[in-house]
């Protein structure tokens, strides 16, 4: 299935969200879109509904990997069709002061990304962590609603460009390129063969014995076939305590299928977790 013939697409909730700004990008007109309470939970969504895709963020270019997403593309035995990247752009809300803030509702990524100006501004205020940015921002009208302690919500600029009376700061996130990245995912069919034709290939990497030079001889089959990588990261192996596995990303060239036979001839145990361009 193809991401332009799915009927039906999973991505955090509510309407408004990064997710969701995401998922427009690649919806067709006759897809339905169903919001989540977490990542976690529009991946296992897309195991129940082989029509389904889902949409969610993998890695931030400030606070890098979503680990629960990455661990759960592996647990769920999903395939990647698509990948969509996002300029990230927050703003924040408050109804005081900023040295007056007592609290501040966040979304857990929003704070790791805009660590620097809460530092710098609201070094006092107490975090209380959201399931979603757009989240943040009805949590915060609810309590300025409801009573008058000073508090402030860091919001997707979208959700605050019609609230200027709430609006002390735009663009807070640390770095002007923020940007992140999502994977368009459904679940894995029957006899999957990627495309090595697309832009990049996807893999997890797992070592069956733990012996000096692995990642280095590893390194050396993409370097034999001059394919670049693009992301190299390790993650314990959950099964095994203090054993890890490699999830590597490289951009796919003519020998791609040469190179995978390589590493297979050469006991590397990998599995191809998608081939696919950038879309939307």
């Amino acid at each position: 299935m193809l991401i332009k013939d799915c009927s039906q697409i999973y991505t955090l909730g509510p309407q408004g969200t990064f997710s969701d700004e995401a998922t427009q990008k690649v919806r067709n007109s006759g897809a339905s879109v169903s919001y989540t309470s977490t990542f976690i939970e529009a991946l296992f969504k897309v195991t129940e509904d082989p029509d389904s895709i889902a949409v969610v963020p993998i890695e931030n270019s400030v606070a890098g990997t979503v680990a629960q997403v990455q661990d759960s593309l592996v647990r769920n035995d999903l395939v990647i069709l698509g990948e969509i990247n996002l300029l990230v752009e927050y703003a924040l809300l408050a109804n005081a002061e900023l040295e007056q803030v007592e609290s501040c509702f966040a979304h857990p990524q929003a704070l790791e990304q805009s660590s620097g100006f809460i530092s710098k501004n609201m070094a006092s205020a107490q975090s209380k962590l959201t399931r979603s940015n757009v989240d943040s921002g009805i949590l915060f009208l609810e309590a300025v609603d409801s009573g008058n302690d000073p508090v402030a919500a860091i919001v997707p600029l979208s959700f605050a460009e019609d609230k200027p009376q709430w609006r002390k700061a735009s663009g807070i996130q640390d770095y002007r390129n923020n940007t992140t990245r999502f994977l368009v995912v459904r679940s894995r069919q029957e006899n999957e063969q990627p495309d090595y034709s697309c832009k990049k290939t996807s893999l997890l990497v797992e070592f069956q014995d733990d012996r000096s030079g692995l990642l280095y001889q590893l390194l050396s089959v993409f370097n034999l076939f001059q394919i670049n990588l693009c992301r190299l990261e390790s993650r314990p192996a959950k099964d095994t305590p203090w054993a890890y596995v490699f999830y590597v990303d490289f951009y796919n060239s003519t020998d791609t299928k040469a190179c995978l036979d390589v590493l297979r001839v050469s006991n590397f145990c990998y599995k191809v977790l998608g081939s696919y361009d950038l879309v939307g």
